[in-house]
């Protein structure tokens, strides 16, 4: 065999023991050494992110699926801390599950997934000019940049090995998950379908002021103006003090 078809039948077998014969050469032992190692430590790094998938699916489903991760998947990124999003990019884009997976695991992976990308995320280290006590109805409200607006179809923050429903509830789950420039601890908090609309339209449009997204936010839900206004000047201070809001832009 030339380097690369010799390279090519290593590396396959390496991902798929059972269906690849060992390369011309080649001792068992040591191919074992190389089977075992790659596997165990990618593995290792899906288990630090993805707990609750693996209790969920226990020992057996969750090595059958972490299998056909490594044996079919082509990765976008050599970088070991960004195995877990590629495991999730498999499990939307690629995996097509079967009866004894749930239907929910996708929605649970990228739930457990973000709270690692906002524990490493550098969003913050550039924060532009504003005034932590600022008047956040008259001023432009600034985000914690270290922030995700999540919405899913399942209860995922409820998820575990004793509730694994098998139909999708009538309402939809939203979250709000940020790291607190403070203790740098990622915090998830259950919220309503109209607090998660204000926080979108103050991410997507951020020359609103807050009054302005909380008109907007009123006109969209066909509710009154004036109650609207009261019950969200409470709402941004709540958010200010929770780390979500960081005052307003100078």
């Amino acid at each position: 065999m030339d380097f690369q078809a010799y390279q090519r039948a290593f590396t396959a077998r390496i991902r798929d023991p059972k269906a690849h014969p060992r390369p011309p050469g080649a001792p068992a032992r040591r191919m074992k050494v190389y089977e075992e190692l790659l596997f165990n430590n990618l593995e290792g790094f899906l288990l630090a992110c993805f707990p609750v998938c693996r209790k969920i699916l226990g020992v057996r489903r969750w090595s059958r699926l972490v299998r056909s991760f490594f044996r079919d998947h082509a990765s976008h990124t050599p970088y070991f801390r960004q195995i877990p999003e590629e495991f999730l990019r498999y499990l939307q884009d690629e995996w097509t599950p079967t009866e004894s997976y749930p239907a929910f695991l996708p929605e649970l992976a990228h739930y457990e997934w973000v709270e690692l990308e906002l524990d490493t995320s550098n969003r913050d280290r550039d924060l532009p000019a504003h005034d932590p006590a600022g008047d956040l109805m008259a001023g432009r409200p600034l985000l914690n940049p270290v922030l995700r607006v999540l919405a899913y179809r399942w209860p995922v923050h409820r998820l575990s090995p004793r509730f694994k429903p098998d139909q999708t509830p009538e309402q939809p789950t939203f979250l709000m998950a940020f790291r607190t420039l403070e203790d740098l601890e990622v915090h998830f908090t259950v919220v309503n379908a109209a607090t998660a609309r204000l926080l979108s339209l103050l991410q997507e449009r951020p020359g609103l002021t807050g009054a302005d997204a909380l008109e907007i936010l009123a006109r969209e839900m066909g509710a009154d103006a004036p109650a609207m206004r009261a019950h969200g000047e409470e709402l941004l201070a709540d958010l200010r003090h929770q780390g979500v809001l960081l005052g307003i832009l100078r």
